[in-house]
């Protein structure tokens, strides 16, 4: 299982840390036209710190779209015939797939407040409004906080995190649940498009469902301000989706 999820840490690495790179090189990049260093033009100026809202959420869906491409096409396209023959059976094949995911993107965390501190650092020596020591001395504090925060609720902070998994998981065994759909006799041409297309109803699905069910008083049990039942509901989907992806892979799946 550990040399299955090095395999597939290592294949998927070009497409994320591309990704990562990008990112940092425009947060390097922003405080010049910020600042009207490299083009004195304000509308320029400002369109360029708008940007950074911008590549946080481009960070954000190009995670997103790495977890879906790598999954297309190492269980689909040609690496496939390597994946699907590996001595390993599909559950552990998804599993493993699963914590790389959740792996990437915890790295993707990582990587944003990285490419935050670039920008703030590369703000210090732009305007000398703070020493670079500065900013790096408060970084201790913000764990100090983070640590005191845990401490003081641990029970919200456990729950808070719990829910977290329990939600990210959710949203990706559902892009591997349509891709897989996608890549059986029920469609032969356009796959991707198509397992798009399922992805984006299975998710319309389970809002109407939630919506539905958010009108019944059970689902109004809240544990720390975390919806308790939805959680559960989302777990309960989570399995159904992971052996039904399993069992299609098994016994349906058409490789491309």
């Amino acid at each position: 299982m550990l040399k299955l999820m090095k395999y597939e840490f290592i294949h998927s690495m070009r497409s994320f840390f591309i990704s990562f790179c990008v990112f940092w090189g425009a947060c390097l990049l922003l405080p010049f036209f910020t600042e009207g260093l490299i083009l004195d033009i304000p509308i320029l100026s400002f369109m360029m710190a708008f940007g950074f809202t911008v590549l946080v959420m481009g960070i954000s869906i190009a995670l997103f779209v790495s977890i879906f491409t790598h999954y297309y096409h190492s269980m689909f396209k040609r690496p496939a015939y390597l994946t699907l023959t590996l001595p390993v059976s599909s559950l552990q094949l998804i599993i493993s797939k699963l914590i790389v995911s959740f792996v990437w993107l915890i790295l993707g965390g990582i990587a944003l407040m990285f490419g935050v501190l670039l920008m703030g650092v590369m703000m210090s020596l732009l305007t000398h409004n703070m020493s670079i020591m500065q900013i790096f001395q408060g970084i201790p504090e913000v764990f100090k906080r983070l640590g005191q925060m845990f401490m003081n609720q641990p029970g919200e902070s456990l729950l808070s995190l719990i829910y977290m998994i329990v939600e990210t998981y959710a949203l990706i065994i559902s892009i591997y649940f349509a891709l897989t759909l996608a890549h059986t006799a029920l469609c032969r041409h356009h796959r991707l498009a198509v397992g798009i297309c399922i992805w984006i109803v299975l998710g319309i699905i389970f809002s109407w469902i939630q919506f539905v069910l958010s009108g019944m008083s059970i689902t109004s049990i809240e544990w720390y301000g975390i919806p308790v039942t939805f959680m559960f509901i989302d777990l309960f989907f989570n399995v159904i989706l992971t052996f039904v992806t399993v069992y299609i892979l098994d016994y349906h799946i058409e490789i491309e």
